[in-house]
């Protein structure tokens, strides 16, 4: 049984505790057996290995609660045409480099031998969560349906919990509620197919909102919203008011009161298979996600930062869902790097600073997420959250919102399981090593391979 060291390290344990200096970190096999005052290296002379944590932070890996493409079978809740294994491979890749060593995905319609094969091939751990009830699975055909098989139809929510998924959702979806995921795909596609012309996932919020507004209604209809929008998207002489409202009705609109009542169903098959559900949680469907909140399920309000969202709307909703018992995620989205979608990071700020956050996950912004470091560090730096409160967000708060997702993890007790990370204290997103069940598997920034 090897036994690591990470030597002299500072550590944040993941439990909202202060930041502990000059430590060691003792590993056997795949628990941490020791945390103790720093000793002199040549103490440990029978161990494996010594890794030189000095100057250096150690934090629990992170257990990301809200991912998309992290397994093999049909991307998202709207059972999207699936990736190809190369690519949830390098997806899985670029979660583990970001310091995350269990992720959720919330796709909704995996299969359990999809999965057990996606966890094979990959040392993050993968647990998967299920949408497949009848009026997700009704909305997602509606929606999309391209990448889904006669297996994930078949494979129900209770099925799927009994072989294993530890919670229900993503239950709505952007792709089935009219949110980014009509921004930043099927809008553009329809744009391109029909013009030519590529749109930015920003320009074709533009017109969504301008068709439906924020709260997605055909009443909300605007037509001098739509010509700006068309103008701002060059789009003028291309499509008229009247064809991007058939073009955004047409797309939003069919699916979209089939997955707003997807919610309580499957909020009703979460209480009865004893998981949370997670869902979609965004203007269109706050009114739904209130309702739910006041049952007795477990309830985790996913990116409840979406964009959608006013900033004062954002936040007091927020703060009536945890008045109820709810859990509230926000997601890191693209606010940072591409922001494709995600203008600002004030909403995010302003969720933090109001102390309404419970959980931390990336959701996949298209593809651009950005790594949930990346936002604890400038969060701190903001002076909206002290770091070892927004660790815990991103670690234990997570295992402890869904028991099954990742057990005896997400803190750097003696007993846990040893899912680790290394990273630099100045700029926390230069993750230098990562141990899974105790095992390196990133050194150096660089996944280990063999």
């Amino acid at each position: 049984m090897a036994t690591t060291v990470l030597h002299a390290c500072d550590l944040i344990d993941g439990q909202g505790t202060d930041q502990q200096s000059g430590i060691d970190v003792v590993v056997e096999g795949d628990r941490v057996v020791e945390i103790v005052p720093s000793r002199p290296a040549q103490t440990y002379e029978a161990v494996d290995e010594i890794v030189d944590a000095s100057g250096m932070l150690v934090l629990p890996g992170l257990i990301n609660n809200h991912t998309h493409g992290t397994a093999y079978g049909p991307l998202f809740p709207s059972g999207h045409e699936r990736l190809s294994h190369e690519q949830v491979r390098a997806n899985l890749d670029r979660h583990l480099l970001e310091g995350t060593t269990t992720v959720l995905c919330v796709d909704g319609f995996v299969t359990a031998e999809e999965l057990a094969s996606t966890d094979e091939a990959h040392p993050v751990n993968v647990r998967l969560a299920s949408c497949n009830t009848p009026a997700c699975l009704e909305a997602a055909t509606i929606a999309d349906g391209g990448g889904l098989t006669e297996a994930n139809r078949r494979f129900g929510a209770g099925q799927a919990v009994a072989a294993g998924a530890v919670a229900l959702g993503e239950i709505g979806a952007g792709h089935t509620l009219g949110g980014g995921g009509a921004s930043y795909m099927y809008i553009p596609a329809e744009v391109r197919r029909r013009t030519g012309v590529t749109i930015t996932p920003r320009q074709a919020n533009g017109l969504k909102v301008a068709v439906l507004g924020r709260h997605i209604s055909a009443s909300a209809f605007d037509r001098d919203a739509v010509e700006e929008a068309l103008a701002a998207a060059g789009l003028i002489g291309r499509l008229s008011v009247e064809d991007v409202r058939e073009i955004v009705s047409g797309i939003v609109l069919p699916a979209f009161d089939v997955a707003l009542r997807g919610l309580a169903e499957a909020a009703e098959h979460a209480r009865a298979n004893g998981v949370p559900v997670l869902v979609h949680n965004a203007a269109a469907s706050m009114t739904q996600v209130t309702a739910i909140a006041k049952t007795d399920v477990r309830l985790i309000a996913g990116h409840s930062n979406h964009s959608s969202f006013a900033l004062r709307e954002a936040v007091e909703h927020a703060e009536r869902l945890k008045e109820a018992g709810a859990i509230v995620d926000v997601s890191t989205l693209d606010t940072f790097g591409a922001q494709r979608l995600t203008p600002s990071p004030d909403l995010l700020y302003a969720m933090f600073a109001a102390q309404v956050v419970d959980t931390i996950s990336t959701d996949y912004a298209g593809g651009h997420h950005d790594p949930i470091l990346l936002a604890i560090d400038r969060c701190v730096r903001a002076g909206v959250v002290g770091l070892p409160a927004a660790v815990a967000m991103a670690t234990a708060n997570v295992a402890d919102a869904i028991p099954g997702v990742a057990p005896r993890r997400g803190r750097v007790v003696p007993g846990a399981i040893a899912d680790l990370i290394v990273t630099d204290p100045a700029e926390l997103t230069r993750v230098g090593l990562v141990m899974i069940g105790g095992r390196v598997v990133v050194r150096d920034g660089r996944r280990v391979t063999g």
